[in-house]
């Protein structure tokens, strides 16, 4: 495969993405197939009575959306998040976007690569790299840094380290998450079942895990962790994706079903 230098991690070998349809991508395995618009939306009027912890309640009755990221690149998929809020007419939104990346990359790369998608999105690429550019993602450990917009607020919470150290940092388990790292073939770490286990005891009940692969061991590990696990509609050339939704530790007591 003949990967563009400016979308080749050397590390691994792997493109960050697809320029041809990466960001319909994130939109639909990630956002769509999960339904994150009409969640996050929902939880703006949504007091949380159930929600002990008073981080999870906000100003107001708005109720934090959380979401968990392993493998935020360049950050397509934050990008792809803003333009679909705003597409999706959210309005006072509070989410807070807990990321991961072992080895980030320059302000300066980040907005070359984003900027692909600079005829459909560039206001909110504009605001990834405006809020990247504030963080030192040199020092290990997280950076915070809030995006604001008609939608609400994003706080992007960007872990720089390992995914497990992130995980397992987690002072509160997420609505959603998005599984994209690297191809497993290519970095195997950020799909062990070890991390797995981590992603489900921090993933809230009902909660979600979509991904681009639809590998056996990675269906296996998700289903070990408490995700009911199927295929779903994937995009372009990728026919299947991969959605779980989490049902407790009790879940990975069951049977396995077909797709599992």
């Amino acid at each position: 495969m003949n990967i563009p230098p400016l979308l080749l991690n050397e590390r691994y070998g792997d493109r960050y993405f697809d320029a041809v349809d990466a960001l319909s991508e994130a939109k639909r395995i990630h956002i769509g197939n999960a339904r994150i618009v009409e969640r996050a939306g929902a939880a703006v009027n949504t007091l949380g009575m159930d929600v002990i912890d008073t981080d999870a309640v906000v100003a107001g009755n708005r109720k934090t959306f959380r979401i968990g990221e392993t493998g935020f690149g360049a950050g397509r998929l934050l990008v792809a998040l803003l333009d679909s809020l705003d597409a999706g007419s959210v309005r006072g939104a509070v989410i807070d976007y807990n990321t991961v990346e072992i080895y980030p990359v320059s302000v300066e790369r980040m907005e070359r690569i984003l900027n692909i998608f600079e005829s459909r999105a560039a206001r909110h690429i504009r605001s990834v790299v405006e809020a990247y550019s504030r963080m030192d993602v040199t020092v290990p450990g997280f950076h915070t840094a809030a995006i604001s917009g008609d939608y609400g607020v994003v706080n992007l919470n960007l872990y720089v380290g390992e995914a497990m150290g992130m995980a397992e940092a987690l002072g509160a388990p997420c609505a959603a998450w998005f599984l994209d790292g690297h191809a497993p073939k290519k970095n195997p770490d950020i799909w062990r079942a070890e991390l797995m286990s981590a992603i489900g005891a921090k993933t809230e009940p009902g909660g979600t895990a979509t991904a681009f692969t639809v590998a056996g061991h990675v269906r296996r590990a998700l289903s070990a962790a408490g995700f009911s696990v199927e295929k779903v509609e994937g995009c372009g050339g990728k026919k299947e994706a991969l959605l779980g939704t989490f049902r407790g530790a009790a879940a990975a007591c069951r049977p396995l079903s077909p797709y599992e």
